[in-house]
């Protein structure tokens, strides 16, 4: 029986979360403020090489450097970001540039956010990491993740999304298979 990762909606107070899991699961910090390896999972993690999607061969450091160095602010965007350690990028946003496409958030985190995500995790994050999550959640394991976002909802505009509902997607779809 193949059984799911779950996404906890997060407030970042790990012990809330560690005194309130049910018996029998688990939970892991997947943001910057975590230990390793699962602070490799965080999008400000330097990993090196990571394609920006919508570009020709351009490539960053980190998963946040794709998603601030594409945004579009003042009506340019800043590929400095695409190196060195993630940082976030101020001013309003006018949207994010895929190709020659100014697109919006929604489609932003679709077509740029996402794959980027789903990219490190494929080629930068230890394959039996992976799939020890796996492992234990077609075992049955009910497992936690959570970051310092707590939007899951990729369609949600008005919030940053939570990179951790990112990983309990791409799982919940591998652990299907």
């Amino acid at each position: 029986m193949k059984r799911s990762v779950d996404f906890a909606r997060c407030v970042f107070v790990p012990r809330y979360h560690v005194e309130n899991v049910p018996a029998g699961s688990t939970i892991y910090d997947v943001s910057s403020y975590a230990e390793p390896p699962y602070c490799e999972l965080s999008p400000m993690w330097v990993h090196g090489g990571i394609p920006v999607p919508g570009t020709s061969g351009e490539t960053s450091d980190t998963v946040e450097g794709v998603w601030q160095g594409l945004k579009i602010i003042r009506g340019k965007t800043a590929p400095r970001y695409f190196r060195g350690p993630g940082a976030k990028r101020g001013g309003k946003p006018s949207g994010h540039l895929f190709g020659a496409k100014h697109l919006g958030v929604v489609d932003a985190r679709r077509l740029i956010y996402v794959p980027t995500y789903e990219w490190v995790i494929e080629n930068r994050i230890s394959p039996e990491l992976v799939r020890a999550f796996i492992n234990a959640a077609r075992a049955g394991v009910t497992q936690y993740f959570h970051d310092v976002g707590d939007n899951g909802d990729p369609n949600d505009a008005d919030q940053p999304l939570a990179h951790a509902a990112v990983l309990v997607r791409y799982l919940n779809r591998i652990a299907a298979r």
